[in-house]
């Protein structure tokens, strides 16, 4: 379990399926991130999750975040944040950075906006103007 993970305000109906964001700085070894953990291409995943009058299952037209740091391992790399509707076809919007900080936020602003019922499109287009 990573003790120095990014504490998130999720709000219900999503589930996390993995988790490894991590709030700690890479620490570089010959050219390489040596805390991978936290810097890999599969550092988080949520999807959106329904009920269906007995359970929980994963809403297959829902939206789904993804978070990676490509490529992975290098100090030249940044964090590439990718919502998604449904499935890899559909790409509501990408963001890329360099600061953790600055994703978490905008994992939280994404949060926010999907609650409120805002659109893809306006999604998408409020998110590339920051």
């Amino acid at each position: 379990m990573y003790t120095k993970l990014f504490q998130l305000k999720i709000p219900s109906g999503w589930a996390i399926i993995h988790n490894s964001f991590g709030d700690e700085d890479p620490v570089v070894c010959d050219g390489v991130i040596v805390n991978d953990e936290f810097y890999n291409e599969d550092l988080l995943s949520i999807e959106r999750i329904q009920f269906n009058e007995t359970d929980w299952s994963t809403d297959l037209t829902g939206h789904v975040f993804d978070l990676g740091w490509y490529p992975e391992s290098d100090p030249k790399g940044s964090y590439r944040l990718t919502l998604l509707r449904g499935d890899w076809n559909n790409v509501v919007v990408q963001f890329e950075s360099k600061d953790r900080v600055k994703i978490h936020a905008i994992i939280e602003k994404l949060f926010d906006l999907i609650t409120q019922g805002v659109d893809d499109q306006e999604i998408s287009r409020l998110i590339k103007s920051i």
